[in-house]
């Protein structure tokens, strides 16, 4: 059951034999920005480039990175606690991928969407970071006040499974 203190307290769970959709409310994510080198010095070795993951590490931008680890400190780069302000959505299934893509205009073919990837793209006409996690598990990071918004919209997208 969803906490009362949750973006998605209303939400209707999603129950299917075929896919899980549920609110996945256990994790930290902050936002570090700076120069390449302060960031490195901070975190240590970063993702190559925008889309992927690196040790829980996503580079947003060229001198953005989304940590899913403990913040830490960071004294040359500007510190953003998001978690509080996002909600993650984990999405589980064989038909996941065919419901996502349902809801986004990204190709999440596993030969395209892989294992570790991620995107931010628009859902419903709200931002939202698509992160794909090992096998058929994906995790959206939607900004809490759209949050049931999404869940509405992805939910929708999955009743034929």
């Amino acid at each position: 059951m969803l906490k009362a203190s949750s973006a998605l307290a209303s939400a209707k769970p999603y129950v299917s034999t075929q896919l899980t959709i549920a609110e996945a409310p256990d994790f930290t994510l902050t936002q570090y920005a700076g120069a390449e080198k302060d960031l490195k010095k901070a975190l240590g070795k970063l993702p190559a480039r925008v889309g992927i993951v690196h040790d829980n590490l996503m580079r947003v931008s060229p001198t953005q990175i989304w940590s899913l680890n403990e913040a830490v400190d960071a004294p040359s780069c500007f510190v953003t606690p998001l978690s509080s302000s996002r909600t993650r959505i984990e999405i589980t299934g064989a038909p996941v991928r065919d419901v996502l893509a349902k809801c986004a205009a990204i190709d999440f073919h596993k030969s395209a969407f892989k294992a570790g990837s991620f995107a931010m793209t628009g859902m419903h006409h709200v931002p939202v970071l698509i992160h794909c996690g090992a096998g058929e598990i994906f995790h959206l990071y939607v900004l809490r006040t759209f949050a049931l918004s999404i869940w509405d919209h992805v939910t929708d997208a999955a009743l034929e499974f």
